[in-house]
């Protein structure tokens, strides 16, 4: 019998992770053959969405071949319902055994899917580690064993950190994504210009320097990861993040009532950037302006967007300095431990360096760490 591999998601776009886990998982199976299919998004507003169906599906045939991507969910459309997609594969090798390969955390979720009884009548579940991600994969498997009669595989191979999000921003941003796709797709994103930068974009590369820009983009695929969790919208993070530095460099003379007078001059450009978003850019979101104001010192009362934007302009992957791996694993098990921890990290540092913290800072420290208000 032909054992047939069935690998899901949006491959927005597709990266040398999915591939690498593609031929580890295949050879640890011995499949015969790997479908992949892509999920069917249908077109929306955000600033993070996805490429089209029909690119999407085309970069994966670029590295998998035609053969080995099945456009079911796609021809579709609307929502996917994985039982039906494997229904549909079954019936495309009737003579096969499937293995439907998740991520392990999926395995926690996998009860409130649609007909998980159909699921696995049609396919076995090989699951694997992903990082960042855990899970009890005996308590789960067990679980599914009780309730289903499940037998699950658990593959050996352990999958790298890749953020999607990132990839496609630093599309946008114009910056190299060579390292992260295979070299047809980064030339088929460039040719189509499925990334194209926002005018928000366009404005900020105009007034940053290349160093700063990066880490503006690293900033907000930062936050981009962390919107759903906080509930928080993702235009509106994008927006906050992309606009955060913009006055890094601005001549703060030419707004002298911008910035407040007592503010020390490495905070002066929150202010400014706030400013001048709201004067001369017609930015009239007051979460957006709160949180580009007080992305370096902090206030008390935060909203959860200002907080997501004070963080991540800590914790973005460019950033370097003594903590930063705590605070990143703060980031990704508890985000109101890792707010508190910046929070502490910023004022323990001016203090340390025999700097008195501005009295927004001061106020946020007492109110975050010491009073514990979260």
């Amino acid at each position: 019998m032909n054992k047939i591999g069935i690998l899901g998601g949006t491959f927005d776009p597709v990266h040398n992770e999915h591939i690498t886990m593609a031929e580890r998982v295949k050879e640890e199976l011995n499949l015969s053959a790997l479908v992949v299919v892509p999920t069917f998004t249908p077109p929306h507003k955000s600033h993070s969405e996805c490429a089209p169906a029909a690119a999407r599906e085309e970069m994966l045939k670029e590295v998998f071949g035609a053969e080995n991507v099945c456009d079911y969910e796609i021809r579709a459309g609307g929502t996917s319902y994985t039982y039906k997609t494997l229904e549909y594969l079954k019936g495309i090798y009737p003579d096969g055994e499937l293995f439907f390969i998740v991520g392990g955390d999926m395995l926690e979720n996998f009860k409130t899917w649609r007909c998980p009884e159909r699921i696995l009548a049609a396919a076995r579940l090989a699951a694997f580690e992903r990082e960042g991600a855990y899970v009890d994969f005996d308590k789960e498997s067990r679980y599914l064993a009780e309730r289903y009669g499940a037998d699950v595989i658990r593959l050996s191979y352990r999958g790298k950190r890749v953020s999607s999000t990132k990839i496609r921003l630093y599309a946008m941003f114009g910056l190299d994504i060579s390292p992260f796709v295979p070299a047809a797709v980064a030339r088929y994103i460039a040719e189509k210009g499925l990334y194209p930068p926002t005018p928000a974009v366009e404005l900020v590369k105009s007034v940053l320097h290349e160093k700063r820009f990066r880490h503006t983009a690293n900033v907000a695929a930062c936050a981009l990861d962390k919107a759903k969790g906080l509930n928080l919208d993702r235009d509106t993070v994008f927006d906050a993040c992309v606009y955060h530095d913009i006055a890094k460099y601005a001549d703060k003379s030419k707004f002298p009532s911008a910035v407040p007078a007592d503010a020390p001059e490495p905070v002066a450009h929150a202010f400014l950037g706030a400013y001048m978003l709201e004067h001369a850019f017609g930015v009239t979101d007051g979460d957006v302006l709160n949180a580009v104001r007080y992305h370096t010192t902090g206030r008390a009362g935060m909203s959860n967007l200002e907080k997501l934007v004070f963080v991540a302009d800590m914790v973005e992957e460019g950033r370097s300095f003594e903590g930063v791996e705590r605070l990143r694993m703060l980031f990704d098990a508890d985000f109101d431990a890792c707010f508190a921890a910046c929070v502490e990290t910023t004022y323990r540092h001016l203090v340390s360096e025999g700097k008195t913290p501005y009295r927004l800072t001061a106020e946020c420290y007492e109110y975050y760490v010491k009073e514990k208000k979260i």
